[in-house]
């Protein structure tokens, strides 16, 4: 025997966007200013918010100043290597003179490298201060405000969510188990939402 269709449920859900895309910190810091707010329409690349970067800053200007510190060091070893090399062919300098000094060498041509990678890190920690929207949409959510603070780790914080198209919708809804085994494709559905009281889709 057909199994009889169930009569009609009443079900809570969600309606949302099918393609979204949330938006979160890589670095953490006090949110300075906000620049969209929900259903404003933007395009990827888009600064969505800004946060406070003068440690950020702070941390550039150290690491650049150490940087230029190490290539100083650097340029000094390198001309006490040209020095010492001609003086230890002559024998006026031991070999244990000239290793030291191509040990110095090596040492500082590190270290430059060790610097220049954290400028390089600290610099694309301060772009991290302005939130950018991957993508172009609409803003559906906004979880931050103006003098709030975010705090970047492991579970990044959602601070933004962008619908990419509001014309493809989906509804999440919590169905019994007896009633999967009714479900099927194409069946029609009715559902009604808060801001159009009265009204049915």
């Amino acid at each position: 025997a057909a199994e009889s269709a169930p009569t009609e449920r009443l079900l809570d859900g969600t309606v949302e966007a099918v393609h979204q895309s949330t938006v979160s910190a890589q670095t953490a810091g006090r949110v300075t200013e906000i620049l969209f707010d929900v259903n404003d329409r933007v395009e990827a690349g888009q600064v969505l918010m800004k946060l406070d970067d003068a440690l950020l800053r702070a941390a550039l200007q150290q690491s650049e100043a150490n940087y230029a510190s190490a290539v100083s060091a650097l340029k000094l070893a390198e001309s006490d290597i040209e020095r010492i090399a001609p003086l230890a062919k002559e024998g006026f300098v031991s070999q244990q003179e000239l290793d030291k000094t191509r040990q110095a060498l090596k040492d500082a041509q590190a270290r430059v490298a060790q610097t220049r990678a954290q400028v390089e890190k600290d610099r694309t920690n301060l772009g991290y201060a302005v939130i950018r929207s991957p993508v172009s949409g609409v803003v559906v959510s906004r979880a931050v405000d103006a003098g709030q603070t975010v705090a970047a780790s492991f579970n990044t914080p959602e601070l933004f969510k962008i619908a990419r198209d509001l014309k493809e919708m989906q509804i999440d809804a919590y169905f019994a188990e007896a009633d999967i085994g009714h479900i099927r494709v194409d069946m029609p559905v009715t559902f009604r939402v808060d801001a159009f009281t009265g009204q049915r889709f």
